[in-house]
């Protein structure tokens, strides 16, 4: 059997854990972990699951299409600019670049130089890409879209995901609009993964739909929400983890 070097990785990572007694840091391990990979297929794999660079522009064109830009709103939106929270590789920052003027990307992960090189390779010029403790560096009211596809299953605690809505309510223009995609529990309240219990790559927070809903109708106006996705889009097939809300600024 073979095995890649992520596999490998994240076993390894198991294994000291186990034999040490110790627990992974699970914001840690997405800030250090992209620093590891020396191909681009390694590098975009550790974010999507991936065997090539094209088959990932493949995943990407569909899970754009799919996710964000078959919605009615997507048609009428105002297309100046646009922002990803947890653009990863870069492969969906990849297609917003091709509907908006402008792209941000916002991470957390310290391998930036990695995912410039894929979009610059995809002939991507329209982009920044800006650290998670600089996004107060985007000006209020400039962002058309804000979007985000699994990512927000990977935070660590509540704080953080309102540390983005916070940012969110500010960084909206006028009419601009949030697409946000987070982890289901399907039980009450939040779920967070234990740290003895996470291993690299795990979802690690997981919200009650209806929960998460009256969360953020104390600020923002719902738009929609599905709290049941398909987990194939192009076929309708298998349950999604995920949940979905579109939601914007009050008027």
């Amino acid at each position: 059997m073979k095995f890649n070097k992520m596999t490998l990785m994240i076993f390894k990572e198991w294994l000291a854990c186990k034999l040490s007694g110790k627990s992974l840091d699970v914001r840690q391990t997405w800030v250090e972990t992209p620093l590891k990979f020396e191909t681009m297929t390694e590098y975009l794999n550790w974010f999507d699951t991936t065997d090539s660079v094209e088959s990932t522009l493949r995943k990407a064109e569909l899970d754009w299409r799919h996710r964000f830009a078959s919605f009615p709103y997507f048609a009428k939106q105002k297309k100046s600019q646009a922002l990803e929270i947890g653009f990863g590789g870069g492969r969906l920052l990849c297609q917003a670049s091709r509907d908006f003027d402008h792209v941000y990307g916002v991470d957390i992960h310290r391998a930036f130089d990695m995912t410039r090189e894929f979009l610059t390779s995809q002939g991507c010029e329209n982009f920044d890409l800006v650290h998670r403790d600089d996004i107060g560096s985007i000006p209020d009211g400039s962002i058309d879209l804000i979007y985000s596809f699994i990512v927000f299953q990977h935070f660590d605690t509540m704080e953080e995901v309102d540390y983005y809505l916070n940012h969110i309510k500010r960084l909206l223009a006028t009419d601009g609009i949030a697409h946000i995609y987070f982890g289901k529990n399907k039980g009450e309240g939040v779920k967070v993964t234990p740290t003895n219990m996470f291993t690299l790559r795990d979802c690690s927070l997981f919200i009650a739909p209806e929960l998460m809903r009256e969360h953020l109708e104390k600020q923002f106006s719902v738009l929609e929400f599905r709290d049941s996705l398909p987990k194939d889009p192009t076929t309708d097939q298998g349950e999604s983890g995920q949940a979905m809300v579109i939601f914007q600024n009050p008027k």
